[in-house]
């Protein structure tokens, strides 16, 4: 039920239903939400509570969220957090949400 919301919060950033799906992965251990992106596949793993959510990204991990999951963690803010983590290996276009705008007339 975790993936599912964390996925909801997904479709502020252009992630609809048919982008994602939440299954369990017996590599994992664990549910995992799926993304499908340009770049493959991304899965987020839903941990152990205390632990940090890892992502997978062809069958390896490949970082894990600034979170860990705990009561006090909302869906909303993980799926913020997993958005970043695509948009940063650059397989997600976050249009207009630029952390650094760059300026077009630099000296």
């Amino acid at each position: 039920m975790q993936a599912r919301a964390i996925a909801s919060g997904l479709a502020e950033f252009g992630i609809g239903p048919a982008r994602w799906s939440a299954a369990y992965d017996h590599q994992a251990a664990a549910v995992v939400l799926r993304v499908d992106t340009p770049r493959g596949l991304y899965a987020l793993a839903i941990p152990a509570p205390g632990q940090p959510f890892p992502v997978r990204h062809r069958g390896e991990r490949i970082g894990a969220l600034d979170c860990r999951r705990t009561y006090g963690t909302a869906d909303s803010y993980t799926a913020a957090l997993f958005a970043a983590f695509l948009r940063d290996r650059a397989a997600l276009d976050i249009p207009g949400r630029d952390a650094c705008p760059t300026t077009k007339n630099m000296v």
